[in-house]
């Protein structure tokens, strides 16, 4: 069969546990996501799969109804199977130790969407780390972050009151750094906590992700030029849309594991 090597065609090991349309659903999804199968190309139908890989009918249809369950194919009666996956974007990368131009970075090379933007009482983590009283209020701003139009990023943040230049018009148009430059603020110190969560309902939505799906969760806590923590940010990351590098020498690597 065109487009198959008879190694595909021998793949097949009827002896695993994992079952026959399984296991030539991810000889398929494989071939897709390499390239080998292109945008728009039809594939073989269910009765040429079945000969060709000498299984049954029923098996080729539940793996190509695999592949169509995951966007990887579209089907149509009577036009066939036909390859609907587009390669992902390129995963956006940002640097873990410059972390001002970091931010800088990705708000350049990304766009971003503004879901809610209200002055509202902050949970008792943010208080603890603006130095806050029972109270308080800070400006909440919730976005979700894109690159190449697929979303990457989730946003909760609560911010000081800044005065009007703080604004949901302004948050539309412009980066939050930005906004910080413009009020006046010197970004003197951001600490950063690093760990997982899963995704739970509202935020699968937003990510386009599945419910329990796991997500780089990032705490970053800003500090103006007086020391002041004016900002607390909560930001969940989809891991294949986006990562942090860091790059450190022999010396850094010593340093920082002993201090």
């Amino acid at each position: 069969m065109r487009g198959f090597t008879e190694g595909e065609r021998t793949a097949l090991n009827r002896s695993q546990p994992e079952p026959l349309y399984h296991q030539l659903f991810l000889i398929l999804k494989r071939k897709i996501e390499t390239g080998e199968l292109r945008l728009a190309s039809r594939l073989p139908g269910e009765a040429e799969l079945a000969e060709f890989f000498d299984v049954s009918r029923i098996t080729s249809k539940r793996a190509l109804d695999e592949l169509a369950a995951q966007g990887l194919i579209t089907r149509r009666r009577g036009l066939g199977s036909h390859v609907s996956y587009r390669e992902p974007p390129t995963l956006l990368q940002a640097p873990l130790v410059s972390m001002i131009d970091s931010l800088a970075l990705i708000g350049r090379a990304t766009s971003i969407r503004l879901l809610d933007f209200a002055r509202v009482a902050p949970p008792p983590q943010v208080l603890d780390a603006l130095a806050l009283q029972s109270g308080d209020t800070c400006d909440r701003a919730i976005r979700v972050r894109s690159n190449e139009g697929l979303p990457f990023a989730h946003y909760t943040s609560w911010t000081l009151p800044l005065g009007p230049v703080f604004c949901a018009e302004n948050l539309r148009q412009n980066s939050r750094l930005d906004l910080f430059r413009r009020i006046g603020l010197d970004l003197s110190v951001v600490e950063q906590t690093l760990s997982a969560e899963a995704a739970d309902g509202t935020i699968a939505d937003q990510l386009e992700v599945t419910l329990g799906s796991p997500l780089l969760a990032i705490t970053r806590i800003t500090r103006d030029q007086r020391g002041r923590a004016f900002d607390y940010l909560r930001a969940l990351y989809r891991s294949d849309r986006f990562q942090y590098q860091m790059k450190m020498t022999a010396k850094d690597l010593v340093v920082r594991a002993f201090r």
